[in-house]
């Protein structure tokens, strides 16, 4: 192994070489075939940030078989779901989702099941090291294609249910080289590990980039501040990768303590735009600061705004990958001149296999061989990109992904409602969260504490409506569908804080 005896893992107390790493995630891939785990079996997690994650993500892939990191925001109904729809039988979890695991096995069966101890210790005597340590660390002669399902995420439906993106080992290794052609990364890198692993930006942007060419991880559990740049000072960290309400945060706690950020080669942001006044701030400090455009089915990157055109190409998104073509078409499906709005249209060899047991809505994403976003953009004359709009009125709330129309359905089995929309509006913290307006029916009564309290009973936190405004109709076209763009006209503008 090149890399052997480099430090590929850092997990709180724990330091783990490319060799480590390699012979436990051996174990782990025998552990699993020991366990009836075959080619093209899904095995789910509902895991913290950390070497377990990693891990596992390598060695489902030694073995063939497909890795399915679980959204631990998501509620018991919504995690059933995908687990029902993947078909998984094996799952590994943390104490500190022991609640949602136990709610699982109400309405799940398992083949398997393992207990990963407390991710914010690093507990190594949980059963997850037992189940390593009980197997051999010889090297799984598994016969994995290019083209075979590695990984399969689950993005949030339009119509409610979530689709599960079938990502390749190809699609991985392409990834990787759109991105190491675009970032600073090398075999000295040091890459922080904080944004979440259930999502591809968790996983994708700088992680596995980081890990393919020998430099070495930090993880964190969850994201806080402080610690961040604490573990910035002690580790020396190169890069960092967090979304722009991260990155807020991290301005305002360097506004109370001075940081040693001299090791810091880049900074990289993406899932939302980013305000200028975060790029300048860096910028101000000599900090590099990437921004990027990407999507679970492009596994993830589309686009990059280098550090050099942060300011001359301020809106756009960035540069479209080595690899990656994008067009933008009218509704004919012909391309648009340039700063000409249309939909967003992108192909390569990063672009996902299909949706899981969803051929309809896979034919429909892919057709003429291109992934239709249903995002709105343009291209410039220079080939740089920009989004105007949110693919199906997506709202994107600290970097996860909130679709109005899965609220709007939870909203509509109140008793009290008539009429809903769902739109994004500012806020301090998160950018943008979900509000919800509303008709209520004739002689009905219901209060913005009435709305949160329902749909805390089914829906993820991120995913509650933060604000409520009631009002006597909706606004709508002629042929009777609702005008969002009114709405936001209405109701974009107010800002809201944490209560």
């Amino acid at each position: 192994m090149i890399s052997g005896d480099r430090l590929a893992i850092v997990d709180r107390h724990l330091r783990f070489t490319y060799r480590d790493l390699n012979r436990r995630c051996n174990r782990l891939a025998n552990a699993l075939r020991d366990s009836g785990v075959r080619p093209g079996d899904r095995v789910c997690s509902l895991l913290q940030n950390g070497h377990t994650q990693l891990e596992l993500i390598f060695a489902v892939a030694k073995l063939g078989a497909i890795f399915l990191p679980i959204n631990f925001r998501l509620t018991v109904p919504e995690i059933e779901y995908i687990i029902q729809d993947s078909g998984a039988r094996t799952f590994f979890y943390h104490n500190e989702f022991r609640h949602l695991a136990e709610g699982l096995q109400h309405g799940v069966h398992f083949d398997k099941i393992v207990y990963c101890g407390r991710s914010n210790s690093c507990d190594d005597e949980a059963e997850y090291e037992a189940f390593l340590a009980a197997a051999q660390d010889t090297e799984i002669n598994a016969n994995v294609h290019p083209d075979d399902v590695a990984l399969l995420m689950y993005t949030s439906g339009t119509t409610g249910r979530p689709k599960g993106a079938m990502l390749t080992h190809a699609n991985h290794t392409w990834n990787v080289i759109h991105t190491t052609q675009r970032l600073p990364i090398h075999a000295g890198t040091v890459a922080l590990g904080v944004a979440p692993m259930f999502h591809i930006g968790g996983t994708s942007v700088t992680v596995l980039p980081t890990l393919f060419q020998g430099g070495t991880v930090v993880t964190l559990p969850t994201f806080d501040a402080r610690a961040v740049l604490e573990v910035t000072e002690r580790e020396r960290l190169t890069g960092l990768f967090c979304v722009p309400s991260m990155w807020q945060m991290i301005v305002e706690e360097l506004g109370k303590k001075e940081y040693d950020l001299s090791s810091v080669e880049f900074l990289m942001t993406g899932a939302a735009p980013t305000p200028l006044k975060i790029l300048k701030f860096f910028q101000e400090r000599g900090l590099a600061i990437y921004e990027g455009f990407g999507m679970t089915e492009l596994a993830p990157l589309v686009a990059i705004l280098d550090k050099w055109d942060c300011e001359r190409k301020n809106g756009s998104v960035g540069y479209p990958a080595f690899f990656v073509d994008v067009r933008i078409i009218d509704d004919e499906g012909r391309d648009v001149p340039a700063r000409t709005v249309g939909e967003v249209l992108c192909r390569g060899p990063n672009m996902l296999k299909g949706y899981w047991n969803k051929p309809e809505a896979t034919a429909e994403a892919l057709r003429g061989g291109w992934y239709h976003s249903g995002d709105l953009g343009y291209l410039d004359e220079e080939g740089f990109l920009y989004i105007v709009d949110r693919k199906k009125d997506m709202i994107i709330s600290g970097g996860e992904n909130v679709y109005p129309a899965e609220l709007e359905q939870a909203i509509y089995r109140h008793p009290a409602v008539a009429e809903v929309a769902v739109i994004g509006i500012p806020h301090d913290k998160w950018q943008e969260v979900p509000a919800a307006i509303i008709v209520l029916k004739p002689g009905a009564s219901m209060t913005e504490n009435d709305l949160i309290e329902h749909c805390n009973q089914c829906l993820a936190r991120f995913k509650v409506p933060k604000t409520a405004y009631f009002v006597p109709e909706l606004p709508k076209s002629g042929a009777g569908k609702i005008l969002k763009t009114e709405l936001r006209k209405m109701y974009g503008g107010y800002k809201v804080s944490d209560k």
